[in-house]
Parts: structure tokens; sequence; C-alpha cells
């Protein structure tokens, strides 16, 4: 079963999110910030990160950049999700390391399809 981080300021979107990804065979791993994540990480090494980029306190970016100088999780695939739509966002995503970028809204099949894609590969 993969390990998921899920990093998401919205509580009823992480809680909806981590029930899907549960029901769908993946063990979830929720924190509400990208400070929480960081704790998280100093503990479990996930199979992957899905993130929210637009958090209080710190962003996804700043978050992946934090993850990416660690040499133990460096590896560890991002795909961040987000209302943010400009091709420089998502550019600034794909340049800091993250794997795929899905803006909100989306349909939650498409976040798991490309949850198992990237963990396939």
């Amino acid at each position: 079963m993969s390990k998921i981080l899920l990093v998401e300021d919205e509580t009823i979107l992480r809680e909806t999110l981590a029930e899907i990804l549960e029901l769908n065979d993946f063990e979830v791993i929720a924190a509400s910030s990208g400070f929480e994540a960081l704790e998280v990480l100093k503990d479990t090494i996930p199979d992957l990160i899905l993130s929210d980029v637009l958090m209080p306190g710190m962003t996804g970016f700043e978050m992946i950049e934090q993850v990416k100088i660690q040499e133990h999780l460096a590896h560890i695939p991002f795909i961040f999700l987000s209302a943010l739509t400009s091709n420089d966002d998502k550019q600034k995503a794909l340049s800091l390391g993250c794997k795929h970028f899905i803006t909100k809204p989306f349909k939650s099949f498409e976040v798991v399809k490309l949850i198992t894609a990237t963990l396939d590969c």
C-alpha cells in the first residue's frame, strides 16, 4: 500500500481527499500546513506528497524547496493541487521538482489516476 502525505489547509477538502485516497487503497497521512508536513517528514517517508500551494505560513513552493534540499527526501514525487492557474505558477512548480500540477476544481478520479501513474513510474 502506497503512503501519501496530503498537505491541505482547507479541512473539508483535506478530509474528503483523504477519504477518497483511502478508498483507493492508499495510506494517507494528512497535514494542515507546510510546517506540519515538515514535522511529519521527520518520522515518515511517504511514497508521494500531494499538496496545496497557497497555504498560510508556508506555501507549497516553500515546502517543496525545504524537502528537495534534504537528501533522504529529495526523491519523493510531488503533485500540487492549486487554485493558481497561470503558466508562470505551473512552470515554477515544475522547476522546483513537482511532477504534476492540478488546477482546482478537479475531479477526484483524475487525482487518483495521476497519483497511480506517478507511483508506477
